[in-house]
């Protein structure tokens, strides 16, 4: 159980999400965007996080006593065109998403921060709302917890000699899937090479079989 002395005995709780974004682009290289719902800059762990005040919105998150499969939101507004490369420029989608949440005490002074949420971006979509001249877009990303990840993932290994040989590359079971691949066959019949009949050479073969 994690304890959180600033909520205790407290009439009103001061707090604000800090939001931590991780994006893994196409040739390795990473790039981390820091951003937080305060009023002020705050560093924690040695990570200065933006102050966006209410342009930062961050869905609710789920808390349970075991792992479940649970979603959230998180919606940046007030964005102009030049800021548009944080989705459209970059693979965010599977990109590493964590949430904290801050508490101040009384003197607005940043005194414990507790994780609340990680998980990966699943999907995004982006609004325009044009004030006048001045362009103002709205990008909602949803977050899916990592449960969720693995219970859409595909287990096991496939019919195929790739799949099989990916853990034992001499393993040749799958080695003629193939050639086999739309091939018909007549189950509980001998194989005809002669050009006989396929039904004689099977009643012989059964006749045969009960003496």
């Amino acid at each position: 159980m994690i304890i959180i002395p600033e909520v205790g005995n407290t009439p009103y709780v001061n707090n604000a999400e800090f939001v931590k974004l991780t994006i893994i682009n196409l040739d390795g290289s990473t790039v981390v965007h820091t951003f937080s719902s305060s009023y002020k800059i705050e560093v924690i762990d040695g990570v200065s996080y933006k102050a966006l005040g209410g342009l930062l919105m961050v869905g609710t998150q789920q808390r349970d006593l075991r792992v479940t499969s649970s979603d959230t939101t998180i919606t940046l507004s007030g964005l102009t065109s030049e800021n548009m490369y944080l989705v459209l420029g970059t693979p965010i989608k599977g990109s590493t998403i964590e949430i904290w949440r801050g508490f101040y005490n009384d003197n607005y002074i940043l005194t414990n921060t507790v994780r609340r949420y990680k998980g990966v971006i699943t999907s995004y979509s982006i609004h325009e709302d044009l004030e006048g001249n001045t362009d103002n877009f709205i990008i909602s990303v949803n977050c899916s917890a990592y449960k969720t990840i693995l219970d859409n993932r595909i287990s096991g290994r496939k019919t195929n000699t790739a799949s099989w040989k990916q853990y034992n590359p001499t393993d040749v079971s799958m080695d003629k899937v193939q050639a086999l691949d739309n091939t018909y066959f007549d189950f509980g019949k001998t194989v005809n090479t002669s050009g006989a009949d396929s039904s004689t050479t099977l009643t012989a073969t059964v006749s045969q079989g009960n003496k």
